[in-house]
């Protein structure tokens, strides 16, 4: 009786999954007629209907195909990849019928099928329904697996008048879940299933046991005591934007697993909704050796005089953080590259962080450990980190990488010789038209252009990942770039990023800001007003040269005008030693806009131009840009008049400090500009100024990250406000540590700034870098113009993106298939949910407030990395002066009769030509590799009458210089390469 009665329970729940999750596509019965998009045919009621009062009728003819759309029932472009059978019923008005079916969606559409051989009753469709089951794999297609469907369409017929009636449209699943597995701790194994398990019996603790022959303590079957559940979308299939699930259960066991022991697992049932049952068994030998995830690192590495901070925790879904016991904290190894022990010590618990991370948090210190190396961190039980380097050279390749993001930013055409894989052409239109909008702004004059006038606009940035190009974010970005020139220049060397404009005798950065610049001083109207922006009307979507549509230029603002003469005042300052000239015209660009802003004391409201859609980035206070525009102004000129304005307005504003990377709050820049000019200033300003930073910023700072949060990082400390790009403020406030330790000469400040490095570089809940190309698990897809499906095989590295974000904006497919229920569990759907913040992460182009970034984080990231790298700019080790790289074959003729010939071959391998004149007795050469610092990076015998290949690849990306010497170590010929 007991048996029958399980038997009987079990029955009941196959059918209640396979309810919930054979899916329903069309009806009728909820939608009725009103809503359901139709063609050549009708959605009716009555008694033709198969069951209920609604049905289909197919009308085709000839040359139409009737469809049926799903845009009334919740499956408009739904995934339906994962289903098995496509079921209906159909009948015809007419005997000995047939037609095919198909599925279209906006890109694709599937294989028609003739519905004869999956007519249930009989071989043709007759006046009487009968079912229909049609397997889906016969719809499918190489390129297209039904990751999207919007419509049922039904072929045309040759049949007068014939019409075929449809109902009860829908979806079967009848394929158990496939299982894999994976230790996570010594009492914790993961079960990786293919879909979604069913939400009620997955917990059942006795379908899941572990026994082993070899450890006593498991020779009995054991059962988990607690099962925990999870899912998140790791990403959007291309075109469908469909989510990809991973599906998770973890096992929790009272009983540690021992190292070297093997154990057997055994999963007896595992449902899916649809009732699909899977069965699991495997035999895993355990080794914390082979558990990644839990310790998290800084993946590029570590200054050898720095803190060296690693994190131990990870979250099991609803059965919380992963259990470590806190009053008995676990040791951790550092071990180098033979497996030896160079360093020990204990975790230390910090707290539990269920709104944040979801993690027990425990900290683990080697900061007194320096010998430089490669390493990983090893804690038993509990795994090992990835592999990571300590070195006063870690940041170089991540500075050169972020600093080059710059470059490819750039809206014109990038070439080969510079951009390497990623070359491409430009925004196609060198104009820009005024928008009719400009006639309703208070600032229009008779002086400005007429709408619809074209002006040039060539060159600068594109903002984001869309095409516009905005003062507020280019006045940011350029404000640190200048910032990191004036404090540090010997970091930013000529020919060090490979930009067209390298070895000029020009540090890069400042071309590279140069290029901005020559964009924003055509953004200055004849009245010395200063536009807000220029961007098409719609979002972009794909390379910039298919942005083919009319580029708009938005009215002038106050704001815009502001933050503009504070940069060209900058600029002044910082060009004025190489582009003498160039430098007079910005400053005097800075005073035209200082004279706008005087005959126009009113602050511009926010724009808001119908039908252009356009970051807003808005703005109603202007008192701040002005501040920080005289401030710069008086930086450079020392004038009185500049002084009493900066005095007047810095009086008229609160004197509250944010963090200095952003393009709305400037009261920071007029602070820094005004104390750290070498004109007479205001003491008791300066003053002021410095005690707030210190008792007031970085006391703030120091709460947030060292106390606040258990990831030190300085995000927000409510997790509602936690996205675009407040998770990138890592860098933000390691640049501010910078400016500050400069300013209060406090060097102990620059630990806190290594120690926000660590947040974008891995040492964060998910073990991710949030910097393209680098590290070892980095975003793949950015919302930027090298990730455009099917252009180019990796993203442009360097490129810093904003992160986790608390929720997504509800206007886009994506963000619902990304927070759904079913898709992230425990539930994160809105902000407020239990899902941790720190999770909320889809490496995905549709994922706007994850995937993007702007100019400005890009910037910042540069300067901070360029600090706490060792490139300086010393003097090249070559006897020229300047070198150029004129084409891909470059061919040099030396005094000792013999000619050589580089050539590039592919991705950082390269063939050298060693062609003597005859008689001419050959030489034994040697050459070498420098880089930019003048260090010797590798050498290799040259034939001396013949073909030399060699490679780069163990070299990090950037310039470098070829020099061959012969015998007596005279150079015979000196080349400039680059590494990507």
């Amino acid at each position: 009786m007991r048996q029958l009665l399980h038997s009987i329970l079990v029955v009941l729940v196959l059918q209640q999954a396979a309810a919930a999750q054979n899916k329903l596509l069309w009806d009728g019965e909820n939608t009725g007629p009103a809503t359901c998009t139709t063609a050549y045919g009708s959605i009716l009621s009555g008694a033709d209907a198969h069951a209920g009062n609604f049905y289909f009728r197919a009308e085709p003819d000839n040359s139409h195909s009737p469809r049926i759309a799903f845009n009334c029932t919740g499956m408009w472009r739904s995934d339906i990849s994962r289903f098995d059978e496509l079921r209906f019923f159909i009948k015809s008005s007419q005997p000995d019928q047939s037609t095919s079916v198909r599925f279209t969606t906006y890109f694709a559409k599937s294989n028609w099928v003739n519905l004869q051989p999956y007519l249930q009753t009989s071989g043709t469709i007759g006046t009487e329904y009968q079912e229909v089951v049609i397997p889906l794999t016969a719809l499918k297609t190489a390129t297209y697996n039904l990751s999207s469907i919007e419509f049922l369409e039904f072929a045309t017929s040759p049949v007068a008048q014939v019409k075929f009636y449809v109902d009860d449209i829908s979806l079967r699943d009848q394929t158990p879940p496939i299982i894999s597995f994976e230790p996570v701790s010594q009492q914790v194994a993961k079960l990786r299933i293919s879909e979604r398990p069913d939400a009620v019996t997955c917990y059942n603790l006795p379908h899941y046991s572990i026994s082993s022959s070899t450890d006593v303590d498991f020779q009995s079957a054991t059962n988990p005591v607690k099962v925990g559940r999870h899912a998140f979308v790791t990403g959007l299939v291309p075109q469908s934007g469909s989510a990809i699930v991973q599906h998770e259960l973890f096992l929790i066991f009272d009983k540690p697993f021992k190292d070297g022991k093997t154990y057997t697992l055994h999963v007896s049932e595992l449902l899916d909704p649809a009732g699909n049952a899977a069965t699991f068994d495997t035999t895993f030998t355990f080794s914390g050796l082979a558990i990644f995830g839990n310790v998290k690192v800084n993946q590029v590495g570590y200054l050898p005089d720095s803190p060296k901070l690693a994190k131990l925790g990870n979250f099991l879904g609803d059965a919380g953080g992963l259990p470590i016991d806190p009053a008995n904290p676990p040791v951790f190894q550092l071990l180098d590259q033979q497996d030896n022990v160079a360093f020990q010590g204990e975790c230390e618990f910090l707290k539990t962080d269920p709104l944040f991370s979801g993690e027990e948090v425990f900290e683990l210190d080697f900061s007194a450990f320096k010998t430089p190396g490669k390493y990983y961190i090893y804690v038993p039980g509990f795994g090992r980190s990835d592999n990571f380097e300590i070195g006063p050279d870690v940041y170089n390749q991540t500075y050169h990488h972020t600093a080059r993001a710059l470059y490819f930013q750039r809206s014109g055409t990038l070439y080969p010789d510079n951009a390497g894989e990623w070359e491409r052409k430009g925004l196609p239109d060198g104009e820009a038209e005024i928008h009719a909008s400009h006639l309703n702004s208070p600032l229009y004059s008779a002086t400005d252009y007429a709408p619809g006038t074209k002006i040039p606009m060539e060159g600068g940035w594109l903002d984001a990942g869309d095409y516009g190009r905005y003062v507020p974010t280019a006045a940011s970005a350029v404000f640190t770039l200048f910032t990191a020139f004036e404090l540090y220049p010997e970091k930013f060397p000529d020919a060090h990023l490979n930009i067209p404009e390298s070895a000029n005798r020009v540090p890069d950065i400042l071309d590279e800001a140069k290029y901005e610049l020559d964009w924003l001083m055509q953004m200055q109207a004849p009245d010395g007003g200063v536009y807000f922006r220029v961007t098409p009307a719609l979002w972009s979507t794909g390379l910039p040269a298919q942005e083919n549509h009319t580029l708009f230029v938005s009215e002038k603002t106050t704001q815009s005008t502001a933050m503009f003469a504070a940069v060209m005042a900058m600029a002044y300052r910082n060009l004025k030693n190489y582009f003498p000239e160039y430098a007079d015209v910005c400053l005097d660009k800075a005073i035209q806009a200082w004279a706008f802003l005087a005959a126009h004391p009113q602050a511009s409201a926010p724009v808001n131009v119908p039908g252009i859609s356009a970051g807003p980035y808005p703005d109603p206070e202007d008192r701040d840009n002005r501040a920080w525009a005289a401030a710069e102004l008086y930086k450079a000129t020392g004038q009185a008049g500049y002084n009493a304005d900066f005095l007047n307005l810095y009086g008229q504003i609160p004197h509250e400090f944010h963090a200095t990377m952003s393009w709305q709050q400037h009261t920071m820049k007029a602070a820094w500009a005004y104390a750290t000019t070498q004109f007479d200033n205001d003491p008791t300003i300066v003053t002021e100024f410095k005690e707030k930073l210190e008792t007031v910023i970085l006391a703030d700072y120091y709460d947030r990250t060292m106390n606040i949060h258990a990831y030190r990082g300085a995000y927000h400390p409510f997790k509602n406000y936690i996205g675009y790009g407040t998770f990138g403020m890592a860098q933000s406030y390691a640049f501010d540590y910078i400016m500050f330790s400069h300013l209060l000469q406090k060097p102990e400040l620059l630990d806190l700034a290594k120690i926000q490095l660590d947040i974008p570089l891995g040492n964060n809940p998910l073990s991710k870098t949030f910097i393209t190309g680098v590290g070892k698990n980095s975003p793949r897809s950015p919302l930027h113009w090298s990730t455009v499906t099917n252009q180019f095989a990796d993203p442009v590295p360097g490129v810093p993106v904003f992160g986790p974000a608390a929720s997504l904006v509800m206007n886009r497919p994506s963000s619902f298939a990304i927070q759904d229920s079913l898709n992230r569990y425990p539930y994160g759907f809105k902000k407020e949910d239990p899902y941790p913040v720190l999770r909320r992460y889809t490496d995905a182009r549709e994922a706007v407030e994850m995937s993007e970034f702007t100019v400005q984080e890009i910037a910042v990231t540069a300067a901070v990395f360029a600090f706490f790298s060792s490139v300086v700019n010393d003097p090249l080790p070559v006897e020229q002066a300047a070198l150029e790289v004129q084409t891909e074959n470059c061919r040099t003729n030396m005094e000792r009769n013999t000619e050589f010939e580089l050539a590039y071959v592919e991705r950082n391998m390269f063939k050298l030509e060693a062609k003597p004149a005859e008689n001419v007795k050959s030489d034994l050469l040697t050459g070498q590799l420098y880089d930019i610092s003048g260090a010797k990076k590798h050498s290799f015998k040259v034939n001396a009458a013949g073909t030399t290949h060699f490679e780069g690849n163990a070299l990090l990306p950037g310039i470098y210089i070829l020099k061959v010497q012969n015998q007596s170590g005279d150079p015979v010929f000196t080349e400039k390469l680059i590494i990507y």
